[in-house]
């Protein structure tokens, strides 16, 4: 279950921004909307509970007909959940309040993938077919390069990482630096060259300008990494002016795809950015076309629950906007924190609010166990190893700031009985919870494991979230599918920022949550805060709350970002359709 992780890093246990101060701002009862299905009274049961408990007002509650079972279809979820709760919130003026939205006990757990329609398979056909050319044709292109450097040392080929096993664009970001490199060595040996011969320059630009089109022609030259620039004629000059006209209304093309005018965008594609241009752009479309990894968590799509589904990449993993020190955009959509009540019964879906008021009035209250492996990291890409390091790690900060009793279990089996839990995270005994944990009102704990939350209500079931919540956690997490290891909240991160008690349960788990609409869950009680004004944490600045983004009007921003979408689109095709009817640049 391990995805590589390209900057993990464990140099602080608090990842801290640039803030001079920190502003206080919990969610508050008027900030949480609260699902319930309205064909289940004990849905609506729940819903109440936790209505009355944390005083959130009655009109909040929204009552959703939502068939009775785990699994929506894709178009089920936008019809059933997504239109009538956008329409309710606004009927209600609670869409630029709402900030956390409830699922409870009743409402389905996963959403499958959206079905191709023709028109998507059609073009999903059509990009599968341009990734095989421009491949064969980049791979050409890399031995041509190589023979003209026949004394550079060619790095070993290492093995794709996981990603690169799911992923086009992952796939051709590693050719591409492949055929990088020969096109750089290519370059340095024509440099070095004692040759006066016109033939072998002349045939370096042309293999360059068939790699990078007039993009790598025309860059700011910097050291050797671009052969001669064209001489400067009107067809150059036009070339140039046309692509600081285009270049800025390309990005984003992998996300907001333009669908009409496609023989257009990839011919002037390779105009423009040579073979390894149409190679990024298809290998986006098949990316966003292919719907293997695309169904989720219902909780991790409602995080989205503002952008429709064109404005982010559906088929895959969106990168958390909440996630500790990115920093939002001016135009970005508004990015919804979600926590589910729910367990195997309804009165146990109502315990774990009960027993997180409890903890909160009483204090949480006893051990705090890390089940780790032994693992060393071996590598920034070794998530394993990192993870596991993060479990010492996490150990270690207890231990410092707090007055928690802490065990730190470094060897490979798992622990044996583990008593008096007030907070645990380890692994990894795949769908097969052990019955040794006892656990005391309001403890925290997640197993890190694939699938532990495939369900909550089959009695069958042997996944660590459902035997965790019948057992009397308070709170967890879990995915409903594979959702490889970075998609957990590393260790100390999660652990550092739960004992500042600067933050609510939900709170923590979006800052250190790297991706939705995902197949992530988490159980509990989002405004849940056991050390609130009980840490020891030294003052230090800290990762701006969730809580403090700004909603505004969630659907004139939807609106404005199709606005601006379509204008960048309509721009870039009145361009490319300007040159191409004036025949200049020319494409020769």
């Amino acid at each position: 279950m391990i995805l590589t992780l390209r900057s993990l890093t464990f140099a602080c246990l608090l990842v801290l921004i640039d803030q001079a101060s920190f502003a206080r701002a919990d969610p508050r009862p008027h900030h949480v909307a609260i699902l319930a299905n309205a064909k289940s009274p004990e849905s609506v049961a729940v819903a109440q509970h936790y209505a009355a408990k944390r005083d959130i007002p009655a009109d909040h509650i929204i009552r959703l007909d939502l068939p009775l079972r785990d699994t929506l279809a894709r178009r089920e979820y936008e019809d059933l959940v997504v239109t009538p709760l956008r329409r309710t919130l606004e009927a209600r003026r609670l869409s630029s309040s709402i900030r956390v939205i409830v699922t409870t006990y009743g409402i389905p757990l996963r959403v499958e993938a959206p079905r191709l329609s023709a028109n998507e398979q059609s073009r999903l056909t059509e990009a599968r077919g341009l990734v095989k050319t421009s491949r064969t044709k980049l791979e050409r292109l890399e031995a041509q390069f190589e023979k003209m450097s026949p004394g550079s040392q060619k790095p070993k080929s290492t093995p794709p990482d996981s990603a690169q096993n799911i992923l086009e664009t992952a796939r051709t970001a590693a050719l591409l630096s492949q055929v990088d490199r020969a096109w750089r060595a290519a370059l340095e040996a024509q440099q070095r060259s004692d040759s006066e011969s016109d033939r072998s320059a002349q045939e370096l630009v042309r293999l360059t300008r068939q790699y990078g089109g007039w993009g790598i022609l025309l860059q700011k030259k910097t050291g050797s990494e671009q052969p001669a620039a064209p001489p400067d004629t009107p067809q150059t000059a036009a070339w140039r002016a046309l692509l600081e006209r285009s270049s800025p209304l390309w990005t984003g093309l992998s996300i907001h795809p333009i669908t009409s005018e496609r023989p257009l965008i990839y011919r002037w594609a390779e105009r423009l950015f040579g073979v390894r241009g149409v190679l990024e752009l298809a290998s986006a479309e098949v990316d966003r076309l292919t719907y293997t990894h695309a169904d989720a968590s219902l909780d991790s799509e409602l995080s989205l629950l503002w952008w429709d589904r064109d404005l982010y990449p559906v088929a895959w993993r969106w990168g958390n906007p909440l996630f500790e020190g990115t920093v939002p955009t001016q135009d970005e959509l508004p990015v919804l924190m979600v926590s589910r009540l729910d367990a195997p019964t309804a009165e146990l879906a109502k315990g774990l609010v009960d027993k997180a008021l409890q903890a909160e009035r009483a204090g949480l209250d006893g051990t705090v166990y890390f089940d780790a492996r032994g693992l060393q990291p071996g590598g920034a890409t070794d998530t394993y190893g990192l993870y596991d390091h993060s479990l010492r790690k996490a150990a270690a900060l207890v231990k410092e700031h707090s007055s928690f009793r802490v065990v730190l279990d470094d060897a490979e089996p798992t622990m044996t009985a583990i008593p008096d839990v007030a907070l645990y995270i380890g692994w990894y005994k795949l769908r097969a919870y052990d019955d040794v944990f006892s656990f005391n009102p309001g403890a925290i704990g997640y197993h890190m494991a694939s699938a532990e939350a495939v369900t909550v209500h089959d009695r069958n079931e042997r996944g660590w979230c459902k035997n965790a919540l019948a057992r009397g956690i308070t709170a967890t997490l879990g995915s409903v599918g594979e959702p490889y290891l970075d998609a957990f909240p590393e260790p100390a991160r999660f652990t550092a920022l739960l004992l500042t008690g600067k933050y609510s349960l939900v709170e923590v788990y979006y800052l250190t949550s790297r991706t939705i609409s995902w197949r992530m869950v988490l159980f509990g009680d989002p405004l849940y805060n056991p050390m609130k004004g009980r840490s020891a944490m030294p003052a230090s600045p800290l990762p701006v709350s969730p809580s403090e983004r700004r909603l505004s009007d969630p659907l004139a921003r939807l609106t404005r970002a199709h606005d601006l979408a379509r204008d960048r689109q309509k721009k870039l095709i009145s361009l490319l359709l300007q040159a191409e009817q004036a025949s200049a640049p020319s494409s020769q």
